[in-house]
């Protein structure tokens, strides 16, 4: 049986209807260690990534984990536009502290969008920074079809990515 990445079987799930996209969903399934594509249907369509955005949120946090410029137990503080975000959340409150640890985990477990933001602002110095940071890494990776605007997903019709760049 062949082994299936991850950031792959995320893709399968993307089912995200728009009046500016024409198919009804995208897929892609990519051979771990080959590179070899088993399956895809509109993999290349262009999509809005809505929370799947949170998975290069967490790529760009570990990368400066890995890199020494953030460390787990950090403490983020939430600014007024973090606390403002809606659901998904963790209900943070302007001036709260969270750990990099916690944020990370309320990111990938609640789809915390109010942690997503403040691990965003802290890294990025703005959200918007921190998002044009990503598209440049995204761009880095051969993500040629993304474009983000924020760290969340929450909708924006600029923000953009296909089953195939997020599977990168």
């Amino acid at each position: 049986m062949q082994k299936i990445t991850t950031a792959a079987l995320l893709t399968l799930l993307i089912s995200l209807p728009s009046q500016a996209v024409q198919a009804r969903y995208a897929a892609i399934v990519i051979d771990a260690e080959t590179g070899h594509v088993v399956h895809e249907t509109e993999a290349a369509q262009r999509w809005y990534p809505a929370s799947l955005t949170k998975v290069m949120t967490l790529y760009m946090t570990f990368k400066a984990i890995e890199s020494g410029r953030l460390h787990l137990n950090d403490t983020l503080v939430a600014s007024k536009h973090a606390a403002m975000q809606p659901n998904s959340r963790l209900g943070l409150r302007k001036g709260q502290q969270i750990s990099v640890e916690h944020a990370i985990l309320a990111v990938a477990t609640r789809s915390a969008n109010d942690a997503a933001v403040a691990l965003a602002e802290h890294l990025g110095g703005s959200e918007s920074h921190f998002a044009h940071l990503m598209t440049e890494q995204a761009h880095h990776l051969g993500m040629s079809s993304s474009s983000f605007v924020n760290a969340s997903g929450l909708p924006d019709e600029s923000q953009i990515s296909s089953a195939r760049d997020l599977a990168i």
